[in-house]
């Protein structure tokens, strides 16, 4: 018996919570880093597909005639969530004005929000100042 308590052999049990404690605070950092980047990730994909849509939006614009353009899109023009095909959650509006300074200028505008888990998500805003 006296030779079992004096055993010098194997870790404590001192040892063994501080080793698990250690590795446990290096598990949840990657966990956490993990969750974040898989957030950012989601944000970075949202984004560069809103980017594509407004693009788009102004292009579309860019290819009509520009004697029809003034106050053809104002007060804008709306495609809902759910009627852009391929892109259901995302909202896109196309303004067409005439610049107050300059009567042969035109500024056309497409914002694009899509829907997140955030409440309060910005739109995305393209502008574009055109010549007649």
């Amino acid at each position: 018996m006296k030779k079992i308590l004096n055993n010098k052999k194997g870790f404590t049990f001192i040892e063994t919570l501080v080793s698990v404690t250690i590795l446990s605070f290096i598990v949840i950092g990657v966990l956490t880093m993990t969750s974040v980047h898989i957030k950012m990730n989601s944000f970075a994909l949202h984004h560069t597909k809103a980017v594509q849509l407004a693009e788009e939006g102004v292009e579309m614009l860019l290819r009509l005639d520009p004697s029809v353009l003034p106050g053809y899109y104002d007060p804008g023009q709306t495609e809902d969530f759910g009627t852009i095909v391929k892109y259901p959650d995302y909202s896109r509006t196309i303004t067409v004005k005439i610049d107050p300074g300059d009567m042969n200028n035109y500024r056309i505008t497409c914002s694009v929000i899509w829907r997140s888990q955030r409440l309060n998500s910005k739109p995305l805003v393209l502008s574009m100042l055109r010549t007649l």
